[in-house]
């Protein structure tokens, strides 16, 4: 049996590499950056709801809700219901998967913002209830497609890692292995998001999770939570990242963003295409979040 085991994790070992955290980045431009992320920070107050949910009108808010609490006020668990069950939005709006095209009450995109939300505020009680939930239901986190459900050996893993750094249990599930692809669009926004937190839990990236990191960022450079993460874990300079929050066509300098400046509701979940371009025929407004999100990053 030893021998069967170090068979199986020898590969996994091969991948880890010491890729750690760089900073490199002037105190100057971070400072403007910091005036801006302010700003938007108290623009943005004018579109969160009374728990401080953005986008509270569609079905992925508590994704992009939890995103926006590592920096802002957010009552998320106003997306919990008794039983300890999280839902895609707060409970007083009518439920998804039932009223709307929603595949699912809930799902890991949903669930990964959350693990954000939790491991920034530092909110172990929610993680142990999260874990508790998921180990009394088979790690079937909602009703609807299994697809989106199950909580995968991958999400397990990462909960059972934001338990044991705020202080919590060992589990053994940190212990299951990661494997991420290379994909595009919202999933590519997802495969970072998970890649970039678990850097953070762990101090460092993978070489595999490195290369999918230079991947991205090739790919789309002008996407800012790729181009932090690059930087991070490759130079540690990021004035390019914040170049691109800086940029006024993208996001003003007195305003929150409008469908006049780009298309959709958070720019870096979806790839440079008609998303990225204006359409002020759409008249909408958008949240800023997904600016103050990587502007805390950077600055905190």
């Amino acid at each position: 049996m030893r021998s069967k085991v170090i068979l199986l994790t020898f590969p996994f070992l091969l991948t880890c590499g010491t890729n750690k955290p760089k900073e490199n980045t002037s105190i100057e431009i971070k400072e403007v950056l910091k005036q801006k992320y302010e700003l938007y920070k108290e623009l943005n107050n004018s579109v969160q709801d009374t728990n401080g949910f953005i986008l509270f009108e569609h079905c992925d808010s508590l994704l992009f809700s939890s995103l926006l609490g590592i920096s802002k006020q957010v009552n998320v668990e106003a997306a919990k219901n008794s039983n300890g069950q999280w839902f895609r939005r707060p409970l007083t709006y009518p439920e998804c998967y039932s009223n709307y095209s929603s595949k699912s009450t809930i799902s890991r995109d949903m669930l990964l913002g959350l693990f954000y939300y939790i491991y920034y505020n530092k909110r172990l009680d929610i993680a142990e209830d999260l874990f508790k939930y998921g180990q009394d239901n088979l790690w079937i986190m909602g009703e609807g497609d299994p697809s989106r459900t199950v909580f995968t050996p991958s999400m397990q893993a990462t909960l059972a890692e934001i338990i044991y750094k705020l202080g919590g249990d060992n589990h053994p599930h940190r212990l299951y292995p990661q494997s991420f692809t290379k994909n595009t669009s919202f999933e590519a926004h997802l495969t970072i998001l998970h890649i970039l937190l678990r850097a953070e839990l762990l101090g460092k990236l993978t070489n595999e999770e490195l290369d999918i990191v230079k991947y991205q960022y090739k790919r789309l450079p002008k996407n800012a939570l790729f181009s932090y993460t690059y930087h991070k874990y490759t130079d540690g300079n990021q004035e390019e990242t914040i170049n691109t929050l800086l940029d006024t066509n993208i996001f003003p300098n007195s305003s929150l963003p409008t469908s006049n400046n780009y298309c959709t509701d958070w720019l870096w979940s979806r790839d440079e295409s008609k998303d990225w371009s204006p359409c002020p025929e759409e008249n909408k407004q958008w949240t800023g979040g997904e600016l103050i999100f990587v502007a805390h990053l950077i600055l905190n």
